[in-house]
């Protein structure tokens, strides 16, 4: 165990109160139509693969690519259609968007678990947080690309709602 764990794991526990809050914050502001830009969009598509990064690299813990891919593309895929439930208007030359619970607690529970997992498990169960990591990695993907495609055809077609699929 080098210096870095201790840190890490301290850094994990105290980020998992942070975590909940920021859900809460989230889950409260569900309904809520917030402005939809292409740079939010791309900013978030690169944290989640950056974090996963930042974990596997520190932590010296690596996931399987059989696993991780599958895993991944699972996320990508339950991502893309979570993405569908958020309804998009057209305001002036913005976008708006009202996002639903689903994608939230997902997450929400995904990352917390993945937390919980860094700090109390032994490196095998480390894995395993990775595993999640790569799931919650796949479903911010998954769903930050469905709105970036989204966002364009409205901006295209300039119709002035999309109805949630």
């Amino acid at each position: 165990m080098n210096l870095l764990t201790p840190l890490l794991r301290l850094a994990a526990i105290l980020s998992i109160p942070l975590i909940i809050f920021s859900v809460y914050l989230m889950v409260k502001s569900i309904g809520r139509a917030r402005r939809i830009t292409q740079r939010s969009l791309l900013i978030q598509l690169c944290i989640s693969p950056a974090v996963l990064l930042i974990y596997a690299v520190f932590l010296g813990v690596t996931i399987d690519l059989k696993w991780a891919i599958p895993i991944g593309l699972l996320g990508l895929g339950i991502g893309g259609i979570t993405a569908s439930s958020t309804s998009l208007a057209l305001r002036g030359s913005s976008v708006y968007g009202t996002r639903s619970t689903w994608y939230v607690l997902l997450w929400g529970a995904s990352f917390t678990l993945t937390q919980i997992l860094v700090v109390f498990a032994s490196s095998g169960l480390v894995a395993g947080g990775l595993a999640t990591m790569c799931f919650s990695t796949g479903v911010a993907t998954g769903t930050n690309v469905s709105l970036l495609l989204r966002r364009h055809q409205l901006l295209t077609t300039g119709f002035g709602e999309e109805s949630p699929a």
